[in-house]
């Protein structure tokens, strides 16, 4: 299920990859911690029943409107990012720098309220987890079970995170600053886009194609 979990294609996936390739590979990490940071939050608020906000339609329209809107402002920068020079080194970072890419990851990540109703679905899992014999007379309890699995999840996802962050780091290695930048443009635009699906569905209904699958 972490697997299945991090492979899920949304703003973060496209986020992370177009980081590693613009900003190199320990910043992509340091986004990915960010995510993971997030998603460690919004565990924990799931488990006490916070994702009951989203039955409220006030809640939720006010959660997709600032998520709407801080996906827009990532997208517009992302979009007029200069296209990268060939053979330039990437600047040595700095403490600001690392937290800069963990916040942005992180910020990024729980602006998405898919990324909270995703997560309800493990959370569930874990709370219907019975004990667990490991051996002998010792077992965990429903607590200790519920726990592990979700740290397993967790730490399944951001490994692979970290692997995205590896593998995208040697495309740049073989791929042309020009390409670069025309990826930066399409990931500007998705997240442009997905921002303004968020706002424009909070006053218009607009129909899932997979309910009528």
């Amino acid at each position: 299920m972490g697997l299945g979990l991090s492979f899920v294609v949304g703003p973060a996936l496209f986020a992370l990859i177009q980081t590693s390739l613009t900003s190199g590979f320990k910043a992509g990490v340091r986004f990915a911690i960010g995510i993971s940071l997030s998603d460690i939050l919004v565990v924990s608020l799931v488990t006490f029943g916070v994702s009951a906000l989203f039955e409220e339609e006030t809640s939720r329209t006010i959660i997709s409107i600032v998520g709407g809107i801080i996906m827009i402002i990532f997208g517009v920068f992302t979009f007029l990012q200069k296209m990268p020079q060939k053979g330039k080194s990437i600047p040595t970072s700095t403490g600001m720098s690392h937290l800069k890419y963990i916040g942005k990851g992180f910020l990024f990540n729980i602006a998405n309220p898919g990324v909270w109703l995703y997560w309800v679905g493990p959370v569930s899992i874990s709370a219907n987890m019975g004990s667990a014999p490991i051996g002998g007379n010792m077992e965990l309890t429903q607590r200790e079970s519920s726990l592990l699995f979700l740290a397993s999840l967790l730490a399944a996802v951001f490994t692979c995170d970290v692997m995205k962050c590896a593998i995208a780091y040697k495309l740049k290695t073989i791929l042309l600053p020009k390409v670069i930048h025309i990826i930066n443009k399409v990931v500007g635009v998705i997240f442009i886009v997905f921002g303004i699906y968020l706002v424009v569905t909070v006053f218009v209904s607009i129909p899932n194609p997979v309910n009528n699958i």
